[in-house]
């Protein structure tokens, strides 16, 4: 079965940020593959408000990373955690898929054009290997 990692912001909004986690979640399901979903998962159990919590479950959220067939980043902000896993991600060649928070895909080669991705979301994705 297919492992997909859910890259999306969590910090912020968390309440809104999980629902669209658990949202993305469930059609990676739906597609019939498994996802997977640190962010889901680790805050249950390590504090997000403690620094070196928050660290640690990144850091786990790595580990899981490494086994996936693809990563599915999720919205047009990139938070510094998805930036440091997206920077993961180019070191070990992960497939990756972009997409905004309605889940519409946005295409790699005219991500220039796109008036919701900013510099500095271009700036992040540069350099990632597009599935």
């Amino acid at each position: 079965m297919k492992k997909v990692f859910i890259c999306s912001p969590y910090r912020g909004d968390i309440k809104t940020n999980t629902r669209r986690a658990k949202w993305v979640a469930r059609i990676v399901v739906g597609c019939g593959y498994l996802p997977i979903v640190p962010h889901l998962y680790f805050p249950t159990f390590l504090d997000e408000f403690d620094e070196h919590e928050r660290i640690e479950g990144i850091k786990l959220g790595i580990e899981l990373m490494k086994g996936v067939d693809e990563i599915w980043v999720v919205g047009t902000i990139i938070t510094a955690g998805m930036a440091f896993e997206l920077n993961v991600a180019k070191k070990y060649c992960i497939p990756v898929r972009l997409y905004d928070e309605d889940l519409r895909e946005i295409d790699p080669e005219t991500i220039s054009l796109d008036k919701c991705i900013t510099a500095d979301y271009q700036k992040v994705v540069y350099g990632l290997k597009f599935a």
